[in-house]
This record gives structure tokens, C-alpha cells and sequence, in this order.
């Protein structure tokens, strides 16, 4: 591995990196309310004020505020951007985040975000995502559809202070659209490729002086883009369902109170699993016997009340959530119909979070010069799902995959609940004009219980073979320390300092002596530097960031067992990050990434026995860079000619401890198309030069830590979408 050098950390402090600008929050909704709305905003001229009204505002510390004052590393993107790049998935909104990657099987419910070489895979996430201020307590209902999404907040770093388990690598926050006051109602609809058909229908209302409320509705689906050579059909196929709902009651000037409803049905083909050397040799090509299928239903909601008060606002969150998956796949990965995989999960969870915070202009004032904006909350969840995994043994593969006395089905059930609170505080003290010294931490306790039974099936009869009953307790204090010197206002560097924890658990299924993992904890250490030139039209950004953490959670996998998770002993993951958006001239967006990272194991024993240290942690690419841009050129009064496109690169990657398997890619995607005052119609194409890569594979031969097995990315996409706009004001001609 090339090591990051002293030079690229100075061209590194040289290129500086932000994110898009947004508007900030107020009601009746000012945030972009549909493309109209958020073409207003884009549109707004190239003056100060216009620029002004531009800035990225966010919630990252539980307060809106401008993200060029957070001394933290972060990225917004808004509702124009993820249409601008057309991104429909997280996984899409995310490429353009350095040192971030998404590795995401065919399945949906199997999406694991990597952040600066810390991730999870199986088990609990380590970088959590939130749907308005709702903990997704899993990765089961994270990958959900974007529409109605008014802007997605990336925290790179430990967000435990404030955001409690699971962010030990960052949080993914997910802001919904609010209701309009206006009447709005719309669509889009997409064809494609591979049978792409996408529709989407809106509207947006008032239904009375107080009462707003909105719906989405999605429908999609595709043909897979895998072929299964033995059967001759293609495999990972999806058909959608998908609904958003909100409803906002503002009884008075100081209480809101918002409903959120989602839910998706989701209906994937079976995973697209085959060894790496013959998908190399022919990507999206596999030769199974049998398909399988991945059956995934979600519900969620959230209740939110805010109470704005002369000197105290309160805060209450509350989130309900549940999930069904029904799976089957090939598990002997080949036309032998030797081994097949069944695995079903639920979950049912319930969250709560109450904060109280001093009021947006009513900081405590310490002295003449000093002033404390504080925060105290507490929260907690409940949670209880039921896990079973079954694999079946069939009559082909006995004497060839397995002895002939082990046909039959080996099934794993359990009972797994959870239960966690919370209490936490921030202050942020403002010494002068120029410093700010922030202050976290929180005091997190869960408990989890686990009741798992393991039995054999056959003809002849059912045997218990295995069960046991286990529970543990984790607690943890989180601190978090920054400091932040504004030069002006338009300028500003910090530093860091932040522990992270992520609590042990259970494996329904593992090799003996791995039913248990302990606890995951980190030490980050950060610096940066944010900064807005020639009044708004640039904005950048940098962090480096070194991480220190002991028994990191690792996703391995057993070829009986399937995925578990084991500890990986003590890690070290160091790196620089920077972004760039720009205006150079009216009409013309710019934006630009570039992510160096360095992660070595410093302790770990792989489960092939090898002693690991020195290697890179699995999925931390070295290097992750990204360019696009937006050009729009007005033909009239009322057309426009829109053309887009950007660049990712992804440098070397491996997929295992001991650096074995690995892998490395580029993508491109373009857009062009032509937009009125109601109306847009696009051509766009995605990995627009058929790059063939695996973006994930894993060891499953206990025998031959060589032997890979993965699935081949999506192929060369293209296709139209028409949106329109009706109601409310028009869409301006960006």
C-alpha cells in the first residue's frame, strides 16, 4: 500500500472542500418545496444577498445553524442536488462524500456505509442513519427511496455526544420535505433500460390556516441485471412500492407539532452471489440453480413537537418503527442444488428523545463579552425482534459438499430485545467575536437479551441441538471537545476531539466461541479549516483526522454459519478530506471531492489464522475523489437547456483483513435535457463507460482464504424522465 505522503496533505490544505448552499428553515416553509421552489432558490441572482440566502443551513449539533460554523466535518446536499445529479438512492446521494463508500448487495436491506475505514456490515451499523431525528435502529430500514427529501446531513467522526449508539464512524441524517402553504401537486415518471418504469405523484396542501400536509407516492420497477446462465432467466430484478406522508398542526406561534408516516413494499430478486474469478472473467453472469428472492416490508413514522419559548425551546421526538424481511439464496453459490440459505428478521421499535435548549437569541450571558448556548435531552429505545436463519442441506450435495448424514435443514431461531436510555448535554461558549469552545457528552446504557434456539430437521424427525440464554449490559460516557476560531465571517478553523462507543451483542449464528462480541470504542482527533471566498460563489472546506479504537466489530463470515460478527482487536485509520462548490460565472455549478486515507490493523488474528497487523481494514479505500458540474443556459423567457455530469473514482479497496481480495473503479454519468416553468424532460445515463467491478465480496471457504464470492455493480443504466410541477409557483429555468 502507498502511504499518504507529507506533500499530499499540503495539496490537500491547498484544495479545501463545502458543500451546496441551502436556505434556512422557517415556516411557512422556505426550503425547496419542489423543483419550482428549489429552482427559485438556485435562480436567486449573483448578488451579495442572493448569496447570502444560499448558505447551507443544518442541524448537526441539534441546532440550524451555518454549516461553515460547525467545527466538524460535513457535507448537506438538497433537494436541487440530489435532482441535479439524479440520485434516487443513498448509495447514489453518498459518492460524492471523500472517504465515504457504500458497499450495497443486490438485496436493499443490505447496505453498509463506510466512513473513513470504520463500518460494520453484519450487526448493528457503526455509521446509523436518522429520518427526522428517528434512529434506524438497523440497516433493514435505512436504504429507503429518496423521494421527498429535502436535504440529507453526512457527519463524518463519532457523533455519540449527541446522536448515542451506533455513530461511532458518523450519522446519516435524512430531512423530510415539510407541507407547503400553497397547493402543489405534481409527478415524474421515468423509462429506462433493463424495463426501468419509475412514477412518482405528489401533492402538497393546506388544509386549513394551521394544518398542512403532504403525500408521495412511488411505483418502480426494473429487470435484473444479472443473467443466471443455468436457467436462462435474469435474477436481480425490483419492484417497488413505496409512500410518504406529513402533516404539520402550528396551533399558536410557539407550538408545532408534525407527523411523518412511510412505508415500502419491496420485492428484490435473489442475490447475484458467485465466485469473484468467474465474475471477473464475466461480469453479471452467474450459473445457479436455484434464485431465491428477497421479500423486505417497512413501516415508519415519527411524531415531533416543538415549543418555541422566550428563553427555552423543548424538543420531543418520537419514532416508531417496524420491518419484515423473508429471504432465500443459493448458499453453495453454483449449479449444484447442494445448499440453499433462508433467513427471516422482524423487528418492532419504539424511540424517544425530550431536549430543552436555550432559545436561538436567548444565549446565557456569562459576561460582557461571553455568552453559553445550552442543551440538556435524554432519550431511549425498545426494541424486539425475532431472527431466523435456516440452511437447507439437499440430497444433490451429499458425499460432495457435505457428509450424506447431514441432509436435511440446520435452523437457528432467536428472540432478541433491546433496551437502551440516555442522558446527554452540549454547551457552546462564545468567548468574543472570534472563539467558540464547545463542550458533549453523553451517558449511554443498553441492555440486551437473547434467547436462541438451534435445531436439526430431517424426514425422520425434528432434534434440538443447541440453546442458550444470554444478556449483558454496556454503558459508556461519551465526551466530545472542540474549539473553533472565526477569523471573520466567512472563515473559520477548529478542532476536535471525540470518543466513540458502540455496545457488544449476539450472533443468531457463528462459529463456536463467537456467539458474543464486546464492545467497540474509538478516540478521533480532528482539525480543519472552512472557508467562503469571493462572496459565496466558492465555499471549501478540510479535516485531517486521525482515529484510534479497540475491538472493532468486524463482519466475517462462516460457510455453515453465514455472516457473524467477531472483534478485530486495536485499529488505526488516518486520513484527509476536502471538498469544493463553485460559481465561477452565473449559470455554471462546480463541485469537487478528494478523500486520502491510511488504515492499518494494529492487532488481529484473521480467522485463517494470520496475523493481520500492518494491513489496510477491509472496504477504506485509499483514495476517493470526485468532480461534476451543472451548466444551464437559457434559450428564452420560459426554456432552458440543462447539461450535468460528474466523475467518481474509487482507488484500491480490499474486501478482507488480510488484504487478499480487492478492487478498484471509475464511474461516470451524464445528464442533459431542457426545462420550462412547469415542466423538465431529461436524458441521463449512469456508468456511462460499462465499468464491470465487484464493489463487494467476502471469503467463504473456510479452507481457502483465497476463495472469493461477491456480485458484479450495475452495468451501463440510461433513460428519460419527464417531472411536472403544477400548483404553487413556477420552477425557474435551472
Amino acid at each position: 500500500m502507498t502511504k499518504p505522503r507529507p506533500a499530499l496533505f499540503a495539496i490537500a490544505f491547498l484544495s479545501a472542500c463545502a458543500t451546496a448552499p441551502q436556505p434556512a428553515r422557517v415556516w411557512p416553509p422556505q426550503m425547496p418545496q419542489g423543483p419550482d421552489d428549489a429552482k427559485d432558490q438556485a435562480q436567486a441572482g449573483a448578488g451579495d444577498e442572493a448569496r447570502q440566502a444560499k448558505r447551507t443551513y443544518v442541524t448537526a449539533q441539534k441546532f440550524e445553524q451555518d454549516s461553515t460554523d460547525v467545527p466538524r466535518s460535513l457535507t448537506s446536499i438538497d433537494a436541487r442536488r440530489l435532482e441535479a445529479t439524479n440520485s434516487s438512492t443513498t448509495k447514489e446521494a453518498l459518492r460524492f462524500i471523500p472517504n465515504l463508500m457504500v458497499t450495497e448487495f443486490s438485496a436493499r436491506r443490505l447496505s453498509f456505509p463506510y466512513v473513513r475505514g470504520v463500518g460494520s456490515g453484519q450487526g448493528d451499523p457503526a455509521v446509523a442513519t436518522f429520518i427526522d431525528g428517528v434512529p434506524q435502529l438497523t440497516t433493514n430500514t435505512t436504504n429507503l427511496p429518496l423521494d421527498d427529501i429535502e436535504r440529507i446531513e453526512v457527519l463524518r467522526g463519532p457523533m455519540s455526544a449527541l446522536y448515542g449508539r451506533n455513530t461511532i464512524g458518523g450519522a446519516i441524517s435524512l430531512i423530510t420535505r415539510e407541507p407547503s402553504e400553497h397547493l402543489e401537486y405534481g409527478g415524474r415518471a421515468s423509462i429506462g433500460n433493463f424495463g426501468l418504469q419509475d412514477y412518482q405523484a405528489y401533492v402538497r396542501s393546506p388544509l386549513s390556516d394551521s394544518v398542512h400536509m403532504g403525500v408521495t407516492i412511488l411505483r418502480q420497477e426494473r429487470e435484473g441485471y444479472t443473467d443466471n446462465d443455468f436457467t436462462g432467466r435474469d435474477v436481480d430484478d425490483r419492484d417497488t412500492w413505496f409512500g410518504r406522508a406529513n402533516f404539520v398542526w402550528t396551533p399558536d406561534d410557539v407550538n408545532e407539532l408534525r407527523v411523518t408516516l412511510h412505508g415500502e413494499r419491496a420485492r428484490d430478486g435473489g442475490f447475484v452471489l458467485s465466485e469473484l474469478n468467474a465474475l471477473r472473467a464475466r461480469p453479471n453472469h452467474i450459473n445457479q440453480d436455484f434464485e431465491g428472492e428477497v421479500d423486505r416490508d417497512v413501516l415508519g413514522s415519527s411524531v415531533t413537537w416543538k415549543r418555541s419559548g422566550a428563553s427555552v425551546d423543548f424538543t420531543s421526538i418520537t419514532g416508531f418503527q417496524n420491518f419484515d424481511v423473508d429471504e432465500s439464496a443459493d448458499f453453495d453459490f453454483s449449479q449444484l442444488d447442494g445448499v440453499r440459505r433462508l433467513t427471516k428478521e422482524k423487528q418492532s421499535a419504539f424511540s424517544q428523545e425530550l431536549r430543552l435548549a436555550s432559545a436561538r437569541d436567548a444565549s446565557l450571558e456569562l459576561d460582557d463579552d461571553v455568552s453559553l448556548r445550552w442543551l440538556v435531552g435524554a432519550s431511549g429505545f425498545l426494541a424486539n425482534g425475532d431472527r431466523e436463519a435456516a440452511n437447507v442441506y439437499r440430497p444433490a450435495g451429499a458425499g460432495i459438499l457435505f457428509p450424506p448424514t447431514q441432509v436435511g435443514t440446520d435452523r437457528s431461531s432467536g428472540d432478541f430485545d433491546d433496551t437502551a436510555f440516555a442522558v446527554f448535554t452540549q454547551g457552546v461558549l462564545s468567548i468574543g467575536k472570534s472563539l467558540e469552545v464547545t463542550g458533549a457528552v453523553r451517558y449511554d446504557y443498553e441492555r440486551k437479551e437473547a434467547d436462541i434456539r438451534r435445531q436439526f430437521e430431517t424426514s425422520g424427525g425434528t432434534f434440538p441441538t443447541a440453546a442458550s440464554d444470554r444478556s449483558d449490559s454496556y454503558d459508556q460516557w461519551m465526551p466530545r471537545l472542540s474549539a473553533a476560531f472565526h477569523f471573520d465571517e466567512a472563515t473559520m478553523a477548529y478542532g476536535v476531539v471525540a470518543r466513540g462507543f458502540k455496545a457488544g451483542g449476539f450472533n443468531l449464528t457463528a462459529p463456536t466461541g463467537r456467539e458474543a462480541f464486546a464492545p467497540e470504542k474509538s478516540w478521533t482527533y480532528e482539525v480543519g479549516f472552512k472557508r467562503r471566498w469571493n462572496e459565496g460563489r466558492i465555499t471549501t472546506n478540510l479535516a485531517l483526522f486521525h482515529i484510534d479504537w479497540e475491538d472493532m466489530q468486524l463482519s466475517q463470515f462462516d460457510a455453515t454459519a453465514g455472516g457473524y460478527v467477531a472483534n478485530a482487536g486495536e485499529a488505526t485509520s488516518r486520513g484527509v478530506e476536502f471538498e469544493v462548490t463553485a460559481e465561477p460565472i452565473d449559470g455554471l455549478e462546480f463541485f469537487g471531492s478528494l478523500g486520502l486515507l491510511d488504515t492499518e490493523f494494529d492487532r488481529f488474528i484473521d480467522p485463517y489464522g494470520t496475523d493481520v497487523r500492518g494491513r489496510n481494514l477491509p472496504f477504506a479505500p485509499e483514495t476517493t475523489a470526485a468532480i461534476g458540474a451543472l451548466y444551464t443556459m437559457t434559450l428564452d423567457a420560459d426554456l432552458a437547456l440543462r447539461l450535468g455530469g460528474d466523475y467518481v473514482h474509487v482507488g484500491d479497496l480490499y474486501y478482507d483483513a488480510g488484504n487478499r481480495g480487492h478492487e478498484r473503479y471509475a464511474l461516470a454519468n451524464f445528464r442533459a435535457g431542457i426545462s420550462a416553468d412547469r415542466w423538465s424532460f431529461d436524458l441521463w445515463v449512469r456508468n456511462a463507460f460499462d465499468e464491470r467491478y465487484q464493489p463487494v465480496a467476502f471469503q467463504a471457504n473456510p479452507a481457502d482464504a483465497n476463495f472469493f464470492v461477491g456480485e458484479s455493480a450495475a452495468p451501463r443504466t440510461f433513460g428519460v424522465t419527464l417531472r411536472v410541477d403544477l400548483g404553487g409557483k413556477k420552477r425557474d429555468n435551472l
